[in-house]
């Protein structure tokens, strides 16, 4: 006979909690519809909670094995189904300004991880990135595993100086990074420890574009296309990494165009998110 496990019943106490919670900020938001906020809980890339719901978000986690209410709202209050988070990297550079063409033509936002060097040599376009909407983070100064992670305290210093000299151009403090080649298996204590505490919000991806050794723009689409079917199935949004290269601005068109027919809707990544991280194993 099959096995069936019941919730207990403070399940239902709690989930209650949080419906009530959830309503509560909607009938808020409905009643101004000058301060309209968005609300962003999805199963893989939940709201920061406020500090009071802090801890009824970690037990509704726990007991869903980390799966939320599939709620996603726009500032217009219309379900967002398909949400997708288009992430650059390495910028920015001489290929930039195509890229930003392109997600102009399409009406789409964007976050782009910024290298310190690359925005002190293409100032305008790092204040371009910022004046046309996308969202913006850091990516260090370094990109080399030998440098960022050379000593104690190294990868928040890389952090630190390239978070610095992205408010010194843009006026944007943004505590949203990446780390060069992603978080696992290089980002080891105590930089990972080192960097939370320093509030910085460290993101990874889902769909690897791998357009740092593509030679085709059909290579980049053939390798995001087929991975956004199965995220569709599996319930979890896609986060789409690529980089400011000309292989891949030459990609986006397409890649582009199928979002928009398949009614993906593109989501900047922004502070108010958990971060989607690389699980260390």
């Amino acid at each position: 006979m099959k096995r069936v496990i019941r919730p207990k019943k403070p399940f239902y106490a709690v989930l209650g909690t949080m419906i009530l919670v959830i309503l509560f900020v909607l009938s808020s938001n409905s009643g101004d519809g000058n301060a309209k906020e968005q609300l962003y809980i999805h199963s893989s890339l939940p709201l920061k909670q406020m500090s009071e719901v802090e801890q009824l978000k970690k037990e509704i986690n726990s007991m869903q094995q980390q799966r939320l209410l599939s709620i996603t709202l726009d500032a217009n209050e219309h379900r967002i189904q398909k949400p997708v988070y288009f992430t650059f990297d390495d910028g920015p550079t001489k290929d930039t300004p195509y890229i930003l063409d392109i997600l102009k033509q399409f009406n789409v936002k964007a976050t782009f991880f910024m290298l310190d060097g690359q925005m002190k040599r293409f100032p305008d376009i790092t204040k371009r990135i910022v004046e046309e909407g996308h969202a913006v983070g850091c990516h260090g100064v370094s990109h080399d595993l030998r440098k960022i992670y050379a000593h104690d305290g190294s990868a928040l210093q890389e952090m630190q100086q390239c978070s610095e000299t992205l408010k010194t151009l843009t006026k944007v403090d943004s505590s949203l990074i990446r780390v060069p080649f992603g978080s696992v298996p290089y980002l080891k204590e105590p930089h990972r420890s080192q960097l939370k505490q320093a509030r910085f919000q460290l993101w990874d991806w889902n769909v690897d574009s791998e357009d740092w050794g593509a030679k085709t723009p059909a290579q980049v689409i053939h390798n995001v296309l087929p991975v956004l079917n199965r995220l569709q199935q599996s319930e979890n949004a896609p986060i789409i990494l690529f980089h400011d290269k000309e292989v891949t601005a030459r990609s986006l068109h397409e890649i582009l165009t199928f979002t928009q027919q398949s009614s993906y809707q593109p989501i900047l990544i922004s502070e108010a998110m958990h971060p989607m991280e690389f699980r260390v194993r």
